[in-house]
Parts: structure tokens; C-alpha cells; sequence
């Protein structure tokens, strides 16, 4: 039986992305939860690996960080670690 995705190393390296991008932007849980119309108990839960992002939160999310969707996607196919992955889809 295969695990989680929330538990995987590799969704909590993409949380920790976000999280970053949120902190070195100096923008709070609050301010960004504010922004996107949610509780920031969500945002608070999400970051803390207590509830998992759905692809339309995660576009909203990055949306709300300043990111394109694509910059989004590449964000999490580095959080896999498979960068030539990356490249590849970038040329299409």
C-alpha cells in the first residue's frame, strides 16, 4: 500500500518552498491568508503538514506569492529533486 502524498518527503520540501517564499517576501500566515480569502488556520495547517493542498489551492497560493503557474509547477518538480524532468517540460 502506498503512502500519502502529505507524508512524502517530497510534498513537505515543497511546503517548505512556499513557506520560504512567504517568509523572505515578509508577507505573515495572516496578511497571505487574508489575500485569498481564507482562515488562516488553513494556511497555518497547510504549512505545519496537517492538511494537504489541492491543485486549486496550490495555484492560488502561488498566485498569491507572485508566481505564474508555471513557475509554481517547477517549483514542485524541484521539490522531487528530478531537475532534467524540469528542463524538459520548460522546452515544450
Amino acid at each position: 500500500m502506498s503512502t500519502k502524498t502529505i507524508y512524502s518527503a517530497e510534498y513537505r520540501r515543497l511546503v517548505q518552498s512556499l513557506r520560504d517564499l512567504r517568509e523572505s517576501a515578509e508577507i505573515s500566515q495572516s496578511a497571505l491568508s487574508g489575500a485569498l480569502g481564507w482562515p488562516q488556520q488553513r494556511l497555518s495547517a497547510i504549512e505545519a503538514g496537517a492538511r494537504r493542498l489541492d491543485v486549486m489551492e496550490f495555484l492560488q497560493l502561488v498566485g498569491a506569492l507572485g508566481l505564474t503557474p508555471e513557475a509554481g509547477i517547477q517549483l514542485a518538480v524541484a521539490a522531487t529533486g528530478n531537475k532534467s524532468r524540469a528542463a524538459r517540460s520548460s522546452k515544450r
